[in-house]
């Protein structure tokens, strides 16, 4: 049965902060939206099989992206959803909700 990937505004917000960030370092349009569609991909990857990650922290799974971006989130098994919680830089080591 397939899942369907919740999107906060403060995930939005993080994606669009992150993708902002890639272009302030790089002056590149492109690159900025490469991650940001890879994000989104990645997100929307979690529909098939949102069990796959380990759990992080209680209910929580973390996702890793390319190295460089941490996805993080929780599966409501009643509702059939992966509830994306944060999306940040690899190097951060902890999110908050």
């Amino acid at each position: 049965m397939f899942y369907t990937a919740e999107i906060t505004n403060i995930v939005k917000d993080d994606i669009n902060e992150l993708s902002d960030y890639i272009f302030r370092i790089s002056f590149d349009k492109e690159i900025a939206k490469k991650i940001y569609n890879e994000l989104y991909a990645a997100i929307f990857s979690l529909e098939l099989l949102p069990n796959r990650y380990e759990k992080y922290l209680w209910e929580y799974r973390k996702m890793i992206v390319k190295w460089s971006y941490k996805i993080y989130y929780k599966v409501d098994e009643e509702n059939k959803k992966a509830i994306i919680i944060r999306v940040t830089r690899a190097e951060q080591n902890t999110f908050k909700i």
